[in-house]
């Protein structure tokens, strides 16, 4: 196979894996999405069928274990490689994902996360919709991903990954914004930022973390730091 034929082969898997149906329900939080099982499905069928491999490796980013008042939570965030290649020619995709979890599972919910969003970004898969938006259009971070497997730590958890910023939440309890300020601290963890960073961060768009937060500032952080995210940048 030439070099031509390998795009011309990876471009038709593209348009037939172009969508995925949603196949699995959170009834946490109420939505359906598309399970990895589904995308890894799919994908399998169609890369097999043209006699294509795939090979993976993945990295633990981030690691950590934090108490909460509903007891300890583990943090993790994996960096995966796929590569799929017709023994000669390769082609590489990215992902990161990160999961949280009570028990033991929190890497390997990161890992799957990872893989999903390694191949749908290879491969510009669809499930229908934004992930991100909610029924009036709103951007909410990463909060309608499925708890398992769960891409980042922005949705309606306990608290979020950082000390800090517990202290922060907690004082506006009761609040508007409270939503909006945990999406915003857990995409912050999900670029790997430190408390400095993400200080700093804050300043630049012109926002004291530590004093007078309302919501505004809220969505405005959340918002802008997720563009960070989009564009790759650390």
């Amino acid at each position: 196979m030439t070099r031509n034929e390998f795009v011309a082969t990876l471009s038709d898997v593209m348009n037939e894996v172009g969508y995925v149906q949603k196949d699995a329900t959170n009834d946490h939080q109420n939505y359906r999405y598309a399970s990895a099982e589904k995308v890894l499905g799919k994908l399998r069928t169609a890369l097999h069928e043209r006699h294509m491999a795939v090979e993976s490796a993945a990295d633990l980013e981030h690691f950590e274990i934090y108490d909460t008042q509903k007891g300890k939570r583990s943090l993790a965030v994996v960096k995966l490689s796929i590569d799929v290649t017709d023994g000669e020619h390769t082609a590489t995709m990215q992902g990161l994902g990160s999961g949280m979890d009570a028990g033991d599972k929190a890497v390997m919910k990161a890992n799957t996360a990872a893989l999903k969003y390694a191949l749908a970004s290879g491969f510009l898969i669809s499930w229908g919709d934004d992930p991100e938006a909610d029924p009036n259009g709103e951007l909410l971070g990463h909060a309608n991903e499925p708890s398992e497997p769960q891409e980042d730590p922005t949705g309606d958890g306990d608290i979020p990954v950082y000390a800090e910023a517990r202290e922060i939440v907690v004082s506006m309890k009761g609040k508007q914004g409270v939503k909006e300020l945990k999406q915003f601290f857990g995409h912050c963890a999900v670029l790997q930022w430190d408390w400095p960073k993400v200080l700093e961060f804050a300043k630049s768009q012109g926002v004291d973390l530590l004093n007078g937060l309302s919501k505004a500032y809220c969505v405005k952080l959340r918002d802008m730091v997720k563009q960070q995210r989009e564009v790759g940048v650390t």
